[in-house]
């Protein structure tokens, strides 16, 4: 047995036990994104613990030392590319030799089903991020297929797998870590050749349909003493670029693209913009609320679970870019309601989501499936 110190107990040197175990996780592709943050995060912290960890994913996933990576195919809904995913699957847990599978998301829970035999091999697991509207359906077909038992990453994305008849073993809440300090704010507006008395509106996202910058750019637009960056790379970089151009803002909206610590750059900001369609557990609010900022985003499920409207932020409609723009100047106008909602919320992120229980609960998870996969192993082998 050996220990996780949260942040609570670093003083007291309190430490909770867990058992140590092997953990492969599989996901799509470690790149940029919520689901790849936390499994980056259960790779590092396993790390740290002295566990012994692998990933199987596609691409270059850019892990610790000492974490063992095995490749896999990009799906991209492709089903004649499950079997081999499989197969290399396999080999991986033949290679490694696992405790438990931890896959990410329905398609990597159809190949490790086939992997792992559902679970019979191995123990094996999924958790589900979040699934656009239009793909809630066909996520729920996959999850039912594989017959793994579900992770939901937060209360959201649990309502909607409940109302697609999914059982949900358990909800781990997605959870960041304390932030770092803030970083200088006139070098940022140099880098970002913005005049240093604009106030500013931060964006943290990948530049894709989802996130809606667009309705940000809009937002923004309307507020002339104001200037947007956007935080994130992405297919619509060009689009954004010329949509700015359009309404005549290029000169006060910047795309400078992914930034390896983002948090650095959003405790700078007077306001936090996050206009997504839709949501699982978006990280980047979450660390918006870490870093005390006050934040506008749209009321969709996900979010909705993170801020209350009034409380710890402003919901306004999706998709309603006057709405958002209308919430923005509400907080760049009214300095004592920016700092009610960011203090709120950095006491909601402190109480509610530190990246203590989201570690507890998946090691708790991992030590239960190992240990009893331990003592099916014994009953069935010769007395």
């Amino acid at each position: 047995m050996r220990g996780i110190t949260d942040n609570a107990s670093v003083a007291t040197g309190e430490v909770k036990e867990t058992t140590a175990v092997r953990i492969l996780q599989v996901i799509q592709e470690l790149s940029t994104g919520g689901a790849e943050s936390i499994v980056r995060r259960l790779i590092a912290t396993a790390v740290e613990m002295g566990d012994d960890a692998a990933v199987a994913c596609a691409g270059d996933p850019h892990v610790p030392s000492g974490v063992e990576c095995f490749s896999l195919p990009i799906l991209r809904r492709r089903p004649t590319l499950v079997p081999d995913a499989s197969r290399r699957l396999r080999r991986a847990i033949d290679a490694f030799k696992p405790d438990v599978v931890h896959c990410h998301n329905p398609g990597m829970a159809v190949i490790t089903a086939v992997a792992t035999r559902r679970g019979r091999i191995v123990p094996a697991a999924v958790t589900v991020h979040g699934m656009p509207p239009s793909d809630e359906r066909r996520a729920a077909r996959l999850l039912r297929l594989a017959g793994l038992p579900v992770v939901a990453c937060g209360p959201g994305v649990a309502a909607s797998l409940a109302s697609h008849r999914i059982d949900v073993l358990c909800t781990i809440v997605n959870g960041v870590v304390p932030p770092p300090p803030p970083a200088d704010r006139e070098a940022a507006c140099v880098s970002w050749n913005l005049a240093a008395d604009f106030r500013l509106v931060l964006s943290v996202g990948r530049l894709a349909p989802q996130k809606r910058h667009d309705l940000a750019v809009h937002a923004v637009a309307r507020i002339p003493e104001a200037a947007l960056v956007v935080l994130g790379e992405g297919p619509l970089r060009r689009n954004l670029e010329g949509l700015a151009l359009e309404l005549g803002v290029a000169q006060r909206v910047r795309f400078p693209g992914e930034h390896p610590n983002p948090r650095t750059l959003v405790g700078i900001a007077d306001a936090v913009v996050h206009p997504s369609d839709w949501e699982g557990m978006p990280l980047a609010v979450v660390e918006a609320m870490s870093v005390a900022r006050p934040i506008v985003a749209t009321a969709v499920p996900g979010t909705r679970e993170l801020l209350r409207d009034g409380v710890d932020g402003l919901l306004v409609p999706a998709g309603d870019a006057t709405a958002l723009s209308e919430a923005l100047r509400r907080v760049l106008d009214d300095p004592d309601l920016a700092r009610r909602l960011g203090s709120a919320a950095a006491d909601r992120w402190a109480s509610e989501f530190d990246d203590t229980a989201m570690l507890d609960g998946y090691w708790g998870l991992w030590s239960e499936f190992a240990d009893r996969h331990a003592l099916e192993r014994s009953d069935r082998s010769p007395k």
